[in-house]
C-alpha cells in the first residue's frame, strides 16, 4: 500500500516528537516506501506524475529529519561507556546497530536517486543536498576530534560518476559533462569548500587505482551492498573530470595561503583534519589524478578542451609540472605523426601555451623548437579560431634580438606568402605583425629596401645595365617547402607580397598595407588591436562607420518603376501596372 503524504507526516511526527521505541518500526515502512526506479524501468510511472514526485520528495526529506533526530539522540553512535558494559547494554547496542543499518539503507537509497535517475528532476537535487547534510552530521557525531567522513563522500563520487542523463550528458563541442546533478555538486559544494575539494581529490585518487573496465558503477540499491569494494564507472569519466576541474576556483589545499585568484574558501564540516591545509599534498593528489586522466582515451574535443585550459587551470595546480612534458611534446609533434589528418593541425597550436609555460618556469628544453614553430605556419592556420592565441605566443617567441636574422626573415616571408590567400581578418593581423618584426630586427629591412634593385640618378651606365639585368633576371629564391627556417633563402628574397596587398579588394587591408610605402616612424603596433578581427567585426565596422560625405550616385533616386502621369494612377499606391497588359 502506498503511503499518503498525511500518513508520512504522521509517522514522522510520532518518531521525532517522542522517544517511544514502538514508533521506530515505522522507519522500516518509510524506508521501504522510498522506491527507486531501476535503470530499465525509466521513471515515467514515478517521476512524470507530479503528485507522486511531490510525495517522494516529501518522504525523502521526512526520512532525513528522522535520522537527524536520531543523531541528536545519539542513537546512531556506539558510545565507549556502552561498549565497556556490553553485557548490560546488549539490548541498547542491538538497537543502535539496527538504527545504523536503517541509516545505511537510507544513504544507499539517496545514492540510487542520484545515480539512477535518467532525467533532470528536483528529487535528485534534494537527494544530493540531504546526502551532503548527512556528511556534515557524521563529522559532528561520529568522532569527537577533527573528522571528515571520506568514505561517505567516496560513495557519493561513485554515484555522481555513474549518473547519466542520456542525450543531455555530453557537450558536443567541449566533450565535457552537462550532468545537472554533477554541476550542482560542483557549484554548490566543490568550489566554495576547501575540505570538499581536498577529500574529493583524495577519494578520486583511490578510486582511479581500482578503475574498472566496465561502464557500470558498483553500487546497487537493494541495501545488501556495503560498498566495501567501490569501483568507478569508465563511461563519461573524462567528461565528468573535465567538468570538475575546468574552473579557476581551486583552493590548492590551503586555507591560510594567499590565493592568486582571491577566492575566500570555507570548510563544510565544523572541524576538518589539518591535512586540508596541506598545499603540497593537495597538489600531489591533483597531479596524480590529472596524469591518470591524460593516459585515458580522449576524444578530439576533449583533447582540445584539456589543451585550452592546461596552462591556466592545470599546470599551476600540479606539484611537479614537468610530468606533463611527454604529453605536451607528443601533442606538439602530432601533426608530424599524422601529416595527412588535417583535423589534428589545431592540436600543436593549442599545445604551444602549455609547452611555453614549462619552458619558461621549469627550464624545459625542446630541440628544434623554432623549426617546429615555423612548420605550424600553414594556410589552415589562417582560418582557425585559435589564430589570435598562436600570434600572441609567436610574437613573444620572436621578440628576442639574439635570434638569427635568417630565422626571423623566414617567418616574415612565410607570413607574407600566406597573406595572399588568407581571409581579410587574418591579413589585418599579419601586416602589423610583420611591421613589428621589421622594427625589432632592422637587418631584415633589406627585404623591402634592397639597394641592389633600386634605381638612382647617380648610377653610371654600367650600373644601370647591371640593375636592369638584376631586375629582369630576378626570381624569388624563397623555398616555401623547406621545413628549416635557417635554410629557406628568405633573407635573399623580397616582400613583394606586401606590394600586392596594397591592391587588396578590402579597403581596410589595402590601406593598412600602404604603411610599408611610408617612413617607419611608428615604434610598433599594439597587436591586441588587430588579433581578434573577423569577417563579422570587419562588416560591422563598415556598417557602423559614420560617413562625412555621402557617396555620389550616378542616377536620381526614385520610388517606382514607371511614370504615373503617363499610364494613369493606380488604386494601389505602391504598384504601377503596365499598359495594355491583362493582369
Amino acid at each position: 500500500m502506498v503511503l499518503s503524504i498525511e500518513e508520512i507526516k504522521s509517522f514522522t511526527k510520532q518518531i521525532i516528537s517522542t522517544k517511544e521505541k514502538t514508533y521506530y518500526n515505522n522507519i522500516v515502512k518509510l524506508v521501504n516506501e522510498l522506491i527507486i526506479p531501476s535503470t530499465n524501468d525509466q521513471v515515467p510511472q514515478l517521476v512524470d506524475d507530479l503528485e507522486n514526485e511531490k510525495r517522494l520528495r516529501f518522504l525523502t526529506v521526512s526520512l532525513f529529519q528522522i535520522f537527524k533526530k536520531l543523531f541528536q539522540r545519539n542513537e546512531l553512535v556506539l558510545l565507549k561507556k556502552n561498549l565497556s558494559t556490553q553485557n548490560q547494554n546488549e539490548p541498547l547496542i542491538k538497537f543502535i546497530n539496527w538504527c545504523r543499518n536503517m541509516y545505511n539503507v537510507f544513504k544507499l537509497k539517496l545514492l540510487a536517486i542520484i545515480s539512477d535517475l535518467r532525467i533532470e528532476t528536483s528529487w535528485a537535487l534534494d537527494a544530493l543536498d540531504l546526502y551532503l547534510q548527512l556528511i556534515e552530521l557524521e563529522s559532528e557525531h561520529f568522532a569527537k576530534g577533527p573528522f571528515f567522513p571520506n568514505k561517505t563522500l567516496q560513495n557519493l563520487i561513485i554515484s555522481l560518476w555513474k549518473s547519466d542523463v542520456d542525450d543531455h550528458e555530453l557537450d558536443p563541442i567541449t566533450g565535457q559533462s552537462q550532468n545537472f546533478i554533477l554541476l550542482e555538486f560542483i557549484n554548490k559544494y566543490y568550489k566554495p569548500y576547501a575540505d570538499i575539494q581536498y577529500y574529493t581529490q583524495s577519494e578520486l585518487n583511490k578510486l582511479f587505482d581500482t578503475f574498472t573496465e566496465t561502464a557500470d558503477g558498483s553500487n546497487n540499491t537493494d541495501g545488501n551492498n556495503s560498498m566495501s569494494e567501490p569501483q568507478l564507472s569508465r563511461k563519461n569519466n573524462i567528461a565528468k573530470w573535465l567538468t570538475l576541474m575546468n574552473h579557476d576556483q581551486h583552493c590548492c589545499g590551503g586555507l591560510n595561503t594567499d590565493n592568486e585568484n582571491k577566492f575566500e574558501f570555507e570548510v563544510f564540516v565544523s572541524e576538518p583534519p589539518n591535512c586540508v591545509n596541506n598545499v603540497s599534498q593537495f597538489k600531489s593528489l591533483v597531479e596524480k589524478n590529472w596524469l591518470f586522466q591524460l593516459n585515458q582515451e580522449l576524444s578530439f574535443n576533449q583533447y582540445k578542451s584539456i589543451l585550452l585550459i592546461l596552462h591556466r587551470r592545470v599546470i599551476p595546480l600540479l606539484h611537479t609540472p614537468t610530468k606533463l612534458m611527454d604529453f605536451l611534446t607528443d601533442s606538439y609533434n602530432l601533426s608530424q605523426v599524422s601529416p595527412n589528418d588535417k583535423s589534428v593541425g589545431v592540436i600543436p597550436i593549442l599545445a604551444l601555451n602549455g609547452l611555453f609555460q614549462l619552458m619558461q618556469h621549469s627550464n624545459l628544453e625542446y630541440p628544434n623548437f623554432y623549426s617546429k614553430l615555423y612548420q605550424l605556419l600553414t594556410p589552415d592556420l589562417m582560418h582557425v579560431k585559435y589564430r589570435p592565441r598562436f600570434f600572441r605566443l609567436m610574437e613573444l617567441f620572436l621578440s628576442s634580438t639574439h635570434l638569427s636574422v635568417h630565422l626571423v626573415a623566414s617567418f616574415i616571408k612565410k607570413l607574407a606568402r600566406l597573406s595572399l590567400n588568407a581571409p581579410p581578418a587574418a591579413v589585418v593581423t599579419i601586416i602589423p605583425f610583420i611591421y613589428n618584426l621589421l622594427k625589432k630586427h632592422p637587418n631584415c629591412m633589406i627585404m623591402i629596401h634592397n639597394p641592389k634593385y633600386i634605381s638612382s640618378p647617380f648610377l653610371t651606365d654600367e650600373e644601370r645595365l647591371e640593375l636592369k639585368q638584376n631586375i629582369d633576371s630576378y626570381k624569388d629564391p624563397f623555398d616555401i617547402n623547406s621545413t628549416d627556417p635557417e635554410n629557406t633563402n628568405a633573407f635573399e628574397s623580397s616582400l613583394w607580397e606586401l606590394a600586392t596587398l596594397m591592391d587588396h579588394y578590402h579597403p581596410n587591408v589595402a590601406t593598412l598595407a600602404k604603411i610599408f610605402k611610408q617612413p617607419f616612424r611608428k615604434l610598433h603596433y599594439n597587436m591586441e588591436d588587430f588579433l581578434d578581427w573577423s569577417y563579422d567585426s570587419l562588416v560591422n565596422a563598415e556598417l557602423s562607420r559614420n560617413l562625412k560625405i555621402l557617396p555620389t550616385l550616378e542616377f536620381e533616386t526614385f520610388d517606382q518603376i514607371l511614370n504615373e502621369h503617363e499610364f494613369g494612377t493606380t488604386t494601389d499606391s505602391t504598384t504601377t501596372y503596365l499598359k495594355n497588359i491583362a493582369w
